[in-house]
C-alpha cells in the first residue's frame, strides 16, 4: 500500500486504478503509516512529527491526539537525542507516541489513508487501548488499516479481515465473525 514495493502477483486498486499505474509519489502523499519498527529522527520534536511541516497549533493537536503532548516539556525545538546540547532521550513507548502523531499530523494535513502496523507493540495492553482510542478518533475521517495480533485491539475495527497464507479467509465484524465459527473465532 506504501509503494515500497509492487505485488508479484495479483493487484491492489485505489478506486477501480491498480496502485503501480499511479505516481508513486503522488500516491504517498495520501499515505502515512506506522510501523511496528518506527523511524526515530535525532530532530526536534517539530521535525519529527511533521517533517513536511505544518502549522504549532496542528502539531500540539497531534501530540495530543497520540498522548505525547507532555513530551520534551511541550518545546516542539527539543532536540530528541542526549547527543544534543538541550536534547533529550524518549523510551521506547514514547518514541512510539511521537511515530503515532507523525502520522495524525499526515492525516491532520490531507493524507487520506492511515496504516497501523502493530503500532502499539512497545506499550501495555492499558496503554494500547487508551491510544487507539484517541488515535481512531482523531483519524475517523479518514480511511484506517490496523494491523494487529492482540484481539483487543482487532476488535475496535469496523471490519476485519483474516488473512492466512496470504488469502483472505474471513471477513466481517467481530460479532459476525464470533458467531461464524470458523478461524478468527477459532484464534
Amino acid at each position: 500500500l506504501c509503494r515500497l514495493y509492487d505485488p508479484v502477483s495479483g493487484s491492489i486498486e485505489v478506486d477501480g486504478t491498480p496502485l503501480t499505474d499511479l505516481d508513486a509519489s503522488a500516491w504517498r502523499r495520501h499515505v502515512t503509516a506506522v510501523f511496528q519498527d518506527f523511524v526515530r529522527f535525532e530532530l526536534p520534536l517539530r521535525t519529527n512529527v511533521a517533517p513536511n511541516g505544518a502549522s504549532d497549533d496542528v502539531i500540539r493537536e497531534a501530540l495530543a491526539d497520540a498522548g505525547a503532548d507532555h513530551l520534551a516539556g511541550g518545546d516542539l525545538d527539543t532536540i530528541l537525542s542526549k547527543g544534543y546540547p538541550g536534547g533529550t532521550d524518549l523510551s521506547g513507548g514514547q518514541w512510539q507516541r511521537v511515530a503515532l502523531a507523525r502520522a495524525l499530523c499526515a492525516v491532520k494535513t490531507g493524507a487520506g489513508l492511515l496504516l497501523l502496523d502493530e503500532p502499539t507493540a512497545q506499550l501495555d495492553v492499558r496503554g494500547e487501548a487508551e491510544i487507539f482510542e484517541r488515535v481512531l478518533a482523531a483519524a475517523r475521517h479518514c480511511t484506517t488499516a490496523l494491523i494487529s495480533h492482540r484481539f483487543s485491539t482487532v476488535r475496535m475495527a469496523d471490519r476485519i479481515c483474516v488473512i492466512e497464507a496470504g488469502r483472505v479467509v474471513e471477513l466481517g465484524t467481530h460479532d459476525e465473525l464470533m458467531a461464524g465459527g470458523g478461524r478468527y473465532r477459532s484464534m
